[in-house]
């Protein structure tokens, strides 16, 4: 029951983390392989860095090709661009990729409160119910989780010693089946060289404006061992992002009862009486990555890899707005104790490719492995919802230990022919997949059985105060496909490119929960399956008169699997015309097709790229998470949605010295009709939108001085999105109590990124001021009940929000050949 309401648990005991920051074991690894690559001779003579527009290089087609060869609209981003920006994590390439959205949003109601709670889409198309509608991959390996219960939460490697990162936007279903239904974001790593050492080496340190520090140190470098036989790289890199949320102490404001509902309404605000934990929403994260090359003979490679990630959030970023005051860049919340979450995981692989006179064939093995879990303060939610009272007492503190744990085992193998200048080019390949996500969830208040007598006990948690258990709800998902695509030449300029994925998806899920006390006393052990056998085609026509023009028309197809829900209290359906077991029941698949035309050129004697395309999507039978009146939810199928929209990137050395750039993109996709769950409670509206800003326009402009081999410049990132002033489906009152009017749409959006720094010969010193404008309004707000849509007084006043960091400042050096 939040205008957001849901299930919330309880975290007790020794099971939390403590919040005490050991010593980062990132930084000795940096620090000794900064020593290493000093030893090695040639390690200062770096190229110089010339400003130039540089042609990309991509392989989203699962071919190494050029960008603007590619029908497709596509953002990559090599390393250095993403130094050059700014952009240090996944948060960071909403900024300067417009299109995509990011947000943290672990306090709506789909989430629980944890900071690593995100939601990522592409083109509008967002889902939290089910299969991811966006693929996260680590070069050929997919990550993304399920959205199985509040606790799942997709993880993202860091972006430190990466080739690049692709953004394939629109359904990738051919060549990267489920799961890439609204797009694909890559992260490919730089593979080791047989012949040539090249190292890359990253430093920082900056301050937020009313808050922490963030500092960073890493290092790469690579290289043969044995020339044109054997090559190695290596990394490892520490990053901690000060926090600047303090966790307070506070003093109920003046209250009265109401007589009729014993509901305690406040008046006024809560009066701060001292601080518990000062900028307590740090977070670090360690990364080491080793890979290897092996080329037993002509033709033949060999490359395993090992990249492991430790992701630690301190507590959450979110605030209460009636304690704080972001434009004095002060950042408040009286959580009764902190939300941390540890996120370890590593992902092994072994890539073989073999160059063959015919086709060169790739087989890539790899197995991901993942203990997330974290805590959540319920105590806000849990007296809100259950007692009608939005302030605990002082010492109160009811908690939830969630766990996310997923072991993934991937295999693919391809053959792609190898003539590019052939009339027919084509790509095979098999993938097959058996992901195994388990989650679990435990709620411990001594609130939730009188005399905290709750019946059934769980070892490590207080007896008689464990009120939900929940400790299996797991999916497992097995995949079998095959998949080609061919080209076909009509004439020098005029290709056509047919594409399609034959896919059999079956699924198996558990869910085992008992509630006690407050919670009811249901009892479930639901094993669940489903099956898919998806067809997933993509059609392209291309007019490409030179290599400096690219003009295409092209159909594709995404997909995503069904999934299972869980047995809910009679009580959720009451009046609805839908029975618990009905509800129960697997949801299904769902399917959309985009329609995209597109442009890609080159002109002013490459001096100035431009590419532009418009889309059209239609979405089919989507799979949405429907909040009930009793708290819970079920996943549900709701209906259809029509996505349109268009991109544009413009990128213009305009003088020797100066670069300028702007990409833009537009979207709006709304719901075709309304949606009932059973014969009266309505989700969904007809006109409703999914979250997205309808305008996200980046601005960039870089100035060098050239005249010398030290090279100052000065550089301006701008990032605007307007408002979505449109009703999202909880926000549209007509679909109430299902929804909160009060809540505000996605705010316009202005953010300012400056840097001015010197370059010589590989190495870059800058100073840099992120969100320079101190941009601060919330980009989520939600609160934990919309009392009055259930007939109750306007008892929760106390509204969460979670936006962008302060301004912060800082230096950086980067050193790279």
């Amino acid at each position: 029951m939040r205008s957001d309401a849901r299930i919330k648990l309880k975290v007790v005991g020794s099971m939390g983390n403590t919040g005490k920051k050991s010593a980062p074991p990132g930084i000795v690894a940096a620090a000794w392989f900064l020593g290493m690559l000093a030893a090695f001779p040639g390690f200062a003579d770096a190229p110089a860095d010339t400003g130039e527009l540089g042609e990309v290089v991509v392989t989203a087609q699962r071919r190494t090709e050029r960008l603007m060869d590619v029908p497709m609209s596509i953002q990559a981003f090599s390393q250095q661009n993403l130094d050059q920006q700014g952009v240090r994590s996944v948060d960071d390439l909403t900024r300067v990729a417009p299109g995509v959205t990011f947000l943290r949003n672990g306090m709506s109601s789909r989430g629980n409160y944890n900071d690593e709670d995100s939601d990522i889409s592409i083109r509008g198309i967002d889902s939290s119910a089910g299969a991811a509608t966006t693929g996260i991959y680590i070069d050929d390996t997919p990550i993304q989780t399920r959205h199985l219960n509040f606790g799942t939460v997709n993880p993202y490697p860091a972006l430190f010693d990466l080739q690049r990162v692709e953004i394939l936007k629109g359904p990738q279903g051919t060549l990267f089946g489920a799961g890439s239904e609204g797009g694909t974001v890559r992260f490919i790593t730089p593979e080791p060289s047989l012949t040539t050492y090249s190292g890359y080496a990253r430093a920082e340190y900056g301050k937020i404006d009313g808050g922490g520090s963030n500092y960073e140190a890493g290092a790469a470098f690579g290289g043969p061992l044995i020339d044109g036989v054997l090559g190695f790289r290596i990394s490892a890199s520490f990053r901690e992002d000060g926090g600047w949320v303090n966790r307070v102490n506070y003093t109920r404001p003046p209250s009265t009862v109401d007589p009729v509902t014993f509901a305690t309404i406040y008046s006024g605000n809560p009066v701060i009486t001292d601080t518990t934990e000062k900028n307590s929403n740090w977070r670090d994260t360690q990364t080491f990555r080793a890979a290897l090359k092996w080329q037993p003979v002509d033709g033949l490679t060999i490359d395993p890899s090992i990249y492991v990630q430790t992701l630690h959030i301190n507590d959450t970023a979110a605030y209460w707005l009636n304690i704080s005051n972001p434009s004095d860049n002060v950042y408040h919340n009286g959580n009764a104790q902190r939300d941390p979450s540890t996120d370890p995981w590593y992902l092994g692989s072994i890539k073989v490719t073999w160059n063959q006179p015919w086709a060169t064939i790739v087989s890539n093995t790899s197995y991901f492995s993942r203990q997330q879990h974290s805590v959540s303060d319920y105590s806000q939610w849990f007296d809100t919802v259950f007692f009608f009272n939005e302030y605990p007492p002082v010492g109160e503190v009811n908690s939830s230990y969630f766990t996310d744990h997923q072991n993934n085992f991937n295999e693919e193998i391809r053959l792609s022919s190898v003539d590019s200048n052939s009339r027919l080019t084509w790509t095979a390949g098999l993938f097959y997949t058996h992901t195994n996500e388990d989650s679990t969830e435990y709620v411990v208040s001594d609130a939730a059985c009188a005399g905290g007598t709750c019946p059934t006990n769980v070892p490590g948690l207080p007896a008689g105060e464990v009120t939900y258990i929940q400790p299996r709800f797991s999916m497992l998902d097995k995949q079998a496909a095959i998949f080609g695509e061919v080209n076909w030449k009509f004439t020098d300029v005029l290709n056509f490119t047919a594409g399609l994925r034959y896919s059999d998806l079956q699924y198996f899920g558990v869910v085992q929960e008992q509630e006690q006390g407050l919670f009811g006393t249901l009892n479930v052990n639901t094993p669940s399956s489903g099956s898919s056998r998806p067809v997933t085609p993509r059609f392209v026509l291309n007019y490409q008169p030179n290599s400096d023009s690219l003009y295409y028309a092209s159909a594709a197809k995404g997909f995503r699997p069904g999934g299972i829900n869980t047995t809910l209290p009679d009580a959720c359906f009451a009046g609805t015309g839908v029975s618990p077991q009905a509800a129960a029941a697997p949801f299904s698949s769902d399917s959309l097709w985009q329609y995209e035309i597109g442009t890609k050129d080159s002109l002013l004697d490459h001096r100035m790229t431009v590419t532009a395309s418009i889309y059209y999507i239609k979405w089919k039978n989507i799979q949405q998470f429907v909040y009930l009146a009793c708290g819970l939810g079920i996943d549900y199928n709701t209906g259809e949605v029509t996505g349109k929209g268009g991109d544009l990137d413009i990128q213009w050395r305009a003088l020797d010295a100066l670069t300028l750039g702007i990409t833009a993109s537009y979207t709006d996709s709304s719901f075709d009709d309304n949606v009932v769950l059973g014969t009266s409670d309505r989700v969904i509206t007809s006109g409703d939108h999914l979250p997205a800003s309808p305008w996200n326009v980046d601005l960039n402009g870089e100035y060098v001085w050239t005249a010398n081999d030290v090279k100052p410049y000065l550089r301006l990132d701008y990032q605007y999105a307007t408002a979505q002033r449109s009703l999202i489906p909880y926000t549209d009152p007509t679909n109430n109590p299902n929804a909160d009017a009060t809540l505000p749409g996605l705010p316009e959006i202005r953010v300012l990124n400056l840097r001015a720094g010197v370059r010589l010969n590989g190495v870059d010193v800058s100073l840099f001021a992120n969100n320079a404008l101190d941009y601060h309004t919330p980009t989520f707000v939600s609160r934990d009940f919309n009392a009055p849509a259930y007939g109750l007084p306007n008892l929760n006043t106390n509204y969460f929000g979670r936006g962008y960091a302060p301004r912060s400042y800082g230096v950086t050096a980067t050193y790279r050949f």
